[in-house]
């Protein structure tokens, strides 16, 4: 019978055992599974990271590479590269090429006829900062003084479409007989001129009919070169017979063909003269990379009767 209980225990510790065994390989198995499934999960999370790093790294040196401006920590942290800043240097970058290829040579000016008022000695100048200017002179061939002088500009492009059009009121009040006065028209916008093909100018005016009594005049005295500066210096004089105000004087600088390349108001140290009265007048011009070429040079001067004009 005792040998029967000794057979029974070790029967029973024996399938204990077993159960113990079996159990504890089921517990080690569920965990290799589990950190398989944890290592496939890193590994994948890992690779993930590194591809979103790399699309974050490549957007982030497009950004730097396409735009001037310091990046914002927001398109880093995003790795958008199409930030406003981009858009707007791309645009920027784009006009440059249309400007590359953008002759403004080639562009045609349309000069209307008008009855005893000449447009002549017209331009087209692209300065150092990019700015397209339009230049010309206003000529009164007529018998009779103008007045309410404003000039038209209609710009067209090369289908013969008007692009804008635009006006613009001399600076002087009365144009005499046998005078003429420059003119400038400047175009900021690269997109409106970059399509320009043609340019239509004309002018309004009215006929002014009475003479002034006053007449003033300019008279040149002498030139030279000082610091890269072109000075000018001369007289004005009224010969006429009763006092002028408003007086301003400008000169035309002309390139070879006759045609404006810039205009500059002279210095006068007050805008009145008395008959027979005289004062100095000057004008400097800065020679170097912001002035275009010239080869000659011309100035005109204009006034009003002090009385003051209907």
């Amino acid at each position: 019978m005792k040998n029967v209980k000794i057979k029974n225990s070790r029967l029973f510790l024996s399938v204990f055992f077993l159960l113990f065994l079996l159990l504890s390989l089921i517990i080690l198995s569920s965990c290799q599974v589990r950190n398989a499934f944890f290592k496939s999960d890193k590994n994948t999370l890992t690779t993930a990271i590194n591809l979103n790093s790399g699309i974050n790294n490549s957007s982030i040196n497009s950004s730097i590479n396409n735009s001037t401006d310091n990046s914002t920590d927001e398109g880093i942290n995003t790795g958008i590269s199409t930030t406003p800043e981009t858009i707007f240097e791309n645009s920027d970058k784009d006009k440059e090429n249309k400007l590359v290829f953008f002759d403004y040579k080639k562009i045609k000016i349309d000069i209307t006829t008008s009855i005893g008022v000449k447009i002549k000695n017209c331009n087209l100048v692209l300065d150092y900062f990019g700015n397209l200017n339009l230049l010309g002179e206003i000529e009164n061939i007529s018998t009779s003084g103008k007045t309410n002088l404003v000039l038209t500009f209609d710009f067209y492009n090369k289908n013969n479409e008007i692009i804008f059009s635009d006006t613009q009121p001399l600076t002087v009040n009365y144009l005499m007989v046998s005078t003429k006065i420059p003119f400038s028209y400047t175009i900021k916008d690269t997109d409106k001129f970059i399509d320009i093909a043609k340019i239509k100018i004309g002018i309004n005016y009215k006929d002014y009919y009475k003479l002034f009594s006053g007449n003033a005049i300019a008279r040149q005295e002498q030139f030279y070169y000082k610091n890269n500066i072109l000075h000018i210096e001369g007289r004005l004089i009224n010969i006429g017979e009763s006092k002028v105000d408003n007086l301003i004087l400008l000169a035309s600088f002309y390139d070879k063909l006759d045609g404006v390349v810039f205009i500059k108001q002279g210095y006068l140290p007050k805008n009145n003269l008395m008959p027979q009265e005289q004062e100095n007048f000057s004008i400097e011009v800065l020679l170097g990379k912001y002035t275009p070429d010239f080869t000659h040079y011309d100035f005109e001067v204009f006034f009003e009767d002090s009385i003051k004009m209907p």
